[in-house]
C-alpha cells in the first residue's frame, strides 16, 4: 500500500510521543512520563530484578488502559465459581485491583515502592478509588499479608519456580492464576521458558493473546478451572460498563495462530 506524504505525516504525528512531561527514579523502579497525541499519555516503568539481573519494561497508555485490565480481572472472574479474595503483584497497574473489587472481590496489591504508584496518580483514571476503597490493600511486601488463601492470583512480572512455588501456596485449593508472558513473536525461547516452569504447577495451562493496540500475551494457570470449558455465561454475559471484555472475546483469545500454537503445543496443559 503506497501513502501520500501528507498520510504518512499524519500517522507519523499522530504516534509522535511529544514531550516527557514526568519521571521518576526510585531503587527498583523507573517511570517515565510522556505526552502523546494519540494515547493522551504514554508511561514507560522499568522494573530492576536484582537477583535475575535483569529489567522488565511495562508501557501503559492512559487511553487505552482498561483493555488489559479488563480482560485479565474478568477472565478468571467469570471462569471461577466463588471469588472472594485475589491478589495482584508485579506491576502497578491500580486498575486491576479497581476492575477486581467492582465484582466484590478483596483484593491485596504488592507494591514495593508506593512513591513510584503515587507518580501514576495523574495517569490511572480510577486512582483515587483504589486508595480509598476499603476493599482494596495496598502494601509494600508480601510479609504484610494475611489469610492467604486467593481464589485469583495476577502477576504481571516475570515468576522464577521459587516464586510460583510461593504463590501457589498462598493460593486457594481451587485457584486461577493469570501471569504475563513474553511476546512469543518476538521472545520465543524466554516465553517457552516460563511456560516450561509454569508447567508444574497446575493442571491446566493455556496461554492467550489480547488483541489491543500491539499484541499483548498471558497464561491461565489453574489446578481445577478450564477457561473454556468452565465460563460461566450467566457472569460474563451480565457484566456492566465494560468497554472492552465480552463473553465473545473471552472465548476467541485462547485461539492463538497456528504458528503459535505449534511452539507452544509441548507445554500446554488442557
Amino acid at each position: 500500500m503506497w501513502l501520500t506524504n501528507d498520510v504518512a505525516m499524519g500517522f507519523k504525528n499522530q504516534y509522535e510521543i511529544t514531550n516527557k512531561f514526568a519521571n521518576y527514579k526510585g531503587e527498583d523502579i523507573e517511570i517515565e512520563l510522556f505526552s502523546s497525541n494519540l494515547f493522551e499519555q504514554i508511561a514507560l516503568i522499568n522494573y530492576k530484578d536484582k537477583v535475575k539481573k535483569q529489567i522488565k519494561q511495562e508501557v501503559m497508555a492512559k487511553r487505552f488502559c482498561f483493555i488489559e485490565s479488563e480482560m485479565i480481572t474478568q477472565i478468571p472472574y467469570c471462569v471461577i465459581k466463588d471469588s472472594k479474595k485475589a491478589l495482584v503483584c508485579g506491576t502497578l497497574n491500580a486498575e486491576i485491583a479497581y476492575y477486581l473489587s467492582l465484582n466484590n472481590i478483596h483484593v491485596d496489591m504488592v507494591v514495593s515502592d508506593k512513591e513510584a504508584l503515587n507518580t501514576l496518580s495523574g495517569f490511572l483514571p480510577n486512582f483515587k478509588y483504589v486508595y480509598k476503597e476499603q476493599s482494596i490493600n495496598i502494601c509494600e511486601n508480601f510479609m504484610s499479608l494475611r489469610d492467604f488463601n486467593y481464589d485469583i492470583i495476577i502477576n504481571l512480572g516475570n515468576p522464577s519456580q521459587n516464586e510460583f512455588e510461593a504463590l501457589k501456596k498462598m493460593a486457594n485449593k481451587n485457584f486461577i492464576m493469570i501471569f504475563a508472558l513474553p511476546n512469543i513473536y518476538l521472545e520465543p525461547s524466554v516465553a517457552l521458558d516460563l511456560l516450561s516452569t509454569a508447567n508444574k504447577f497446575g493442571n491446566i495451562l493455556m496461554p492467550f493473546m489480547i488483541p489491543a493496540i500491539t499484541p499483548k500475551f498471558y497464561t491461565f494457570l489453574s489446578d481445577s478451572y478450564h477457561p473454556l470449558a468452565d465460563l460461566q455465561l450467566q457472569k460474563s454475559d451480565m457484566l456492566e460498563n465494560m468497554q472492552f471484555y465480552n463473553s465473545n472475546l473471552h472465548t476467541s483469545v485462547f485461539r492463538l495462530p497456528t504458528i503459535i500454537n505449534k511452539l507452544i503445543a509441548p507445554y500446554v496443559k488442557n
